[in-house]
């Protein structure tokens, strides 16, 4: 609701036409236009095993930020956490790679509020 929110006022402009205020829409609000800045259910549900932290953030739609990480003999592990869209939820994503490779997600867990 407060993506939404914000959403609409930037889609709405006030104009001030012959002493009377009214408000023209300059774009388009879509329903479920994405989350900019935060990751929803939705997203969450379409990341699986083998993809990139290139194609999760893309699909996320934030970077994230890393909470620890190790590394031996070439290979990686990582563990990320997300901004859900739910207040008290939590989004984590654990990656590994493999010498040269990029990181592949190989586990992923979330707790939801309502």
């Amino acid at each position: 609701m407060r993506k939404n929110t914000k959403r609409l006022i930037t889609v709405a402009a006030p104009v001030l036409v012959a002493g009377t205020l009214s408000v023209v829409a300059t774009g388009t609000a879509h329903a479920d236009a994405g989350s900019p800045t935060c990751v929803t259910r939705a997203e969450y549900r379409q990341v699986h095993k083998g993809m990139t932290k290139r194609a999760v953030d893309r699909e996320f739609g934030v970077h994230g930020h890393r909470q620890a990480g190790a590394s031996s003999g070439g290979y990686r592990s990582e563990v990320w956490s997300y901004h859900p869209c739910h207040r008290f939820s939590a989004v984590a994503v654990s990656y590994n790679a493999n010498p040269g490779g990029p990181l592949r997600l190989s586990a992923k867990s979330a707790v939801w509020s309502y």
